[in-house]
């Protein structure tokens, strides 16, 4: 058959076209290649944190990072998650909202996170929570128990909980105290002492929640970050209005700080600290600072009465303590891995980040990441002795909470001799027990999804 003219011409432009097309298909490295996620490649997964590692706040939390960073150095030694090795990029905010934008920042755009995981304080992550959930970065396991940032996932949709809400926890409190100190409430005994942010607000809606409030006289605050300035005036005055028992809604430099001043004032009520402030370790390590003996600190906190959703760092015969202090002491190179309540919660938070990217699967999307939470987050385990309420209605951790008290070792254990846990939500439901039973930790220490 004879081509003539035009038709020659498209024939040719044809043949050439093919020619390209076969030369790009037998050579793919000159090929434009498809879209990757961000953060992600054939061998590594970028998280990023931030949190306070200097500064008056840190004493504590400024090793939750390190204890994370151990998990995923031990999960990437047994070859990471499908093939990808998990990489922890961290940044100090030292609890200053102002520079936690810009360490943020430095994380999103310049080292290209997939997610962000872990970041501790409340007020800090109000700060950049909304640029976050705009760019549809997972913003997973934050270190806030603050109600508002989990229980509306339409105005927050990428933002996940890893501690049960200060409102979840204070309605559980304040049933105790009417149940067993019912003439002290009456009578008008009972203070409290809170940081001005949205962290101590969130525990005094707890109590008021369950119908516990608090006489104006027997009201102190303080601004969060300025407990290192001292807070003996709020201390002289719940002395002054003569109360038996005050509770401490804020982070446990406070807690030691505000519990050391009362016992060189001679006053010595009894104490019930919110969980993130009561971290025996913390409360030793500012004590001594301040020239206290760890003989009299440990006496200072024998009796103190706290909430957990977790077993104790202290107890050495649960099967995630023992798994998790051991891959602590393998694998953890911070400059301070004493075992704790920060490490503890820091390995727990690798483990649940582990098992959310594991079920996400090989095609590791953010949109993806966010589906499984919403779906199948719930099934998750971890140390906790409360189920995860993961859903697309709420992005609330856990609901429960036992109540314990610390005994001479510094060792939090259950009041009465037998952990019971209790459950409510973060809005107007009742307290109930809980029935939820942990699943057991596997014998390598590695989640299992699916």
């Amino acid at each position: 058959m004879k081509i003539r003219g035009s038709q020659s011409k498209r024939w040719a432009i044809g043949i050439l076209a093919g020619a390209i097309a076969s030369s790009l298909a037998i050579a793919p490295s000159q090929a434009k290649p498809a879209r990757a996620e961000v953060g992600v490649s054939a061998t590594e997964i970028v998280l990023g944190m931030q949190l306070p590692q200097t500064g008056t706040a840190s004493p504590g939390y400024n090793k939750v990072d390190d204890a994370m960073r151990a998990y995923f150095d031990y999960v990437n030694s047994k070859g990471g998650v499908n093939g990808r090795k998990i990489k922890l990029v961290v940044k100090d905010d030292i609890y200053k909202a102002g520079l936690t934008i810009s360490t943020a920042s430095t994380l999103i755009n310049k080292d290209k996170v997939f997610a962000m995981v872990g970041s501790v304080g409340t007020q800090t992550h109000i700060s950049v929570i909304k640029d976050i959930n705009r760019r549809k970065i997972p913003d997973l396991f934050v270190n806030s128990g603050y109600s508002g940032f989990y229980t509306d996932p339409k105005k927050y949709p990428t933002t996940f909980a890893a501690l049960g809400t200060y409102v979840v926890e204070s309605k559980i409190e304040a049933e105790y105290l009417k149940a067993n100190y019912a003439k002290e409430l009456a009578d008008g005994k009972v203070g409290v002492l809170y940081q001005t942010d949205d962290f101590g607000r969130n525990v005094l809606a707890g109590f008021k929640q369950q119908g516990v409030t608090f006489p104006a006289a027997n009201t102190q605050k303080f601004v969060a970050g300025s407990q290192s300035l001292g807070l003996t005036a709020q201390v002289q005055a719940l002395q002054k209005a003569g109360v038996t028992l005050v509770v401490i809604g804020a982070v446990a430099s406070a807690t030691a700080i505000t519990i050391g001043t009362a016992a060189k004032l001679g006053f010595a009520p009894k104490w019930l600290v919110t969980s993130v402030g009561s971290d025996a370790t913390t409360f030793k390590t500012i004590l001594k600072s301040q020239g206290t003996a760890d003989a009299v600190a440990s006496a200072l906190l024998n009796g103190v009465i706290s909430a957990s959703h977790a077993p104790s760092p202290g107890e050495d015969t649960d099967e995630y303590v023992v798994a998790f202090k051991k891959i602590n002491d393998e694998f953890n190179v911070g400059p301070d891995k004493t075992w704790d309540n920060n490490v503890l919660q820091g390995i727990n938070i690798g483990y649940l980040t582990t098992a959310a990217l594991m079920g996400a699967g090989k095609n590791l999307t953010r949109k993806g990441l966010i589906a499984f939470l919403e779906s199948k987050g719930s099934t998750l385990g971890g140390a906790a002795f409360s189920p995860l309420g993961y859903s697309s209605k709420t992005h609330e951790a856990y609901n429960s909470f036992w109540m314990g008290a610390y005994d001479a070792t510094s060792v939090l254990k259950p009041i009465g001799g037998t952990r019971v846990l209790y459950t409510t939500d973060s809005a107007a439901g009742p307290i109930t027990v809980s029935t939820y039973k942990r699943p057991a930790i596997a014998a390598d220490a590695l989640p299992k999804v699916g």
